[in-house]
Parts: structure tokens; C-alpha cells; sequence
């Protein structure tokens, strides 16, 4: 379905699409406003995932209220240069993920000992790593090391974005990458080595 389904235009709070990915050839204006008059506050390019915070209907033209999903400017996009986007598990998400209040809850889907290092130059030790998956492979990681301290790690459309913050840090000062089916992040101090089939279980 495009993004003229209405169920879609939604804000994902009210079941809508979670994300939508830049369809426009040569990528399109985010303005400030819903308002194509409106100022231009970035280009965003083809292909880009956007959050999505919902579509309205201006002089019957739809826009949709969006921010690039590992962070940046929030603005409004014409709908017509928008479709839904589909995760990499070959899902739409719709809704609000919900792994984050899952893992809170300790409702897991999987576990496992993941190396660890708690303080920057320490060697790596082992964690335990618990995660809440949702759709779109969208999930929220909870790693506790030895001496109990716990931190969730949060991943949207299969990528590491942030952590949550503690008493050592934000949560956004991140370095990430991918090898061989293992995510090497750093969070603040911290460091982890989640294999890919752990966080999201292909």
C-alpha cells in the first residue's frame, strides 16, 4: 500500500507508519513548515529512512512531520515524494516499537554473554546481554556487567543509534560498525561486541 493509505498517514502513537524512506529521484525539501513556501531547512537524498511524527492535510496536499532516524533537523515533507519504509526484515513497521517497554519489563526474546569492557584501555571481560525485539528490526538490548551495572542499547532499522543514559554518560557519544555479523559499539567509556544474530535472530 502507498502512503495515500490513510491507516498510514498516521502518527505511529495512532498505528501509523514508524518510518518513511525518501522516494524523490536526486532526494527533496524538508521545510520548516507544511508548506512548500515554507523555509528549506535541508535536502534530504533519495533513499534516506525518516522517523515519522505523522501527515496532515494542507489544501489537500499531504504532508509528513519527519526527522532523519539517527537524528537531525525535524521538518515537513511533501507526501508525494515519501513511501512507507520497509525494514530490513522485508517489514513496514507501524505503531510504536515497543522493545524498549518490553526489555523494561523483562519481557526478552533472547539472551546470551556477549565481551564487554566497562572502562576505556580495560580489557574485554563478558556481559550478559538480553534483548526485546520489534518489528522492522527495531530492538532494545539490555547488557549488565559483573558488578551489576546495566545499560540498554537501542537499534532502529537494524542499526545501533544510542544508548541509554547513566550516571557515566549520554548515551550519544557513539562510535559503531559492523563486521562479519558482529556490531563493535562504543558508548562513552564503554565498549560491546553484540553479534548480529543475538540482537535480531536471523
Amino acid at each position: 500500500e502507498g502512503w495515500t493509505d490513510a491507516a498510514l498517514q498516521r502518527a505511529p502513537a495512532d498505528g501509523g507508519a514508524r518510518r518513511w524512506q525518501v522516494a524523490a529521484p536526486g532526494g527533496f525539501h524538508l521545510h520548516n513548515a507544511p508548506s512548500s513556501a515554507a523555509k528549506v531547512i535541508a535536502t534530504i537524498p533519495q533513499a534516506a529512512i525518516l522517523s515519522s511524527f505523522g501527515c496532515v492535510d494542507v489544501e489537500n496536499e499531504f504532508w509528513c512531520e519527519v526527522r532523519p532516524f539517527r537524528g537531525g533537523p525535524r521538518g515537513f515533507m511533501q507526501a508525494a515524494g515519501l513511501q512507507p519504509a520497509q525494514g530490513p526484515d522485508g517489514v513496514v513497521p507501524t505503531g510504536v516499537d515497543d522493545s524498549e517497554r518490553r526489555a523494561r519489563k523483562h519481557d526478552f526474546d533472547a539472551k546470551g554473554v556477549i565481551p564487554c569492557a566497562q572502562e576505556r584501555g580495560q580489557e574485554m571481560g563478558e556481559c550478559n546481554a538480553e534483548v526485546a525485539r520489534g518489528s522492522g528490526r527495531d530492538a532494545t538490548v539490555v547488557v549488565t556487567f559483573s558488578n551489576g551495572f546495566a545499560r540498554r542499547l537501542y537499534f532502529v532499522h537494524g542499526e545501533f543509534v544510542s544508548a541509554s543514559s547513566t550516571m557515566s554518560g549520554s548515551g550519544i557519544d557513539t562510535d559503531w560498525r559492523v563486521e562479519n555479523g558482529l556490531h563493535d559499539i562504543r558508548v562513552d567509556d564503554q565498549r560491546y561486541e553484540l553479534p548480529d544474530i543475538l540482537v535480531f535472530g536471523d
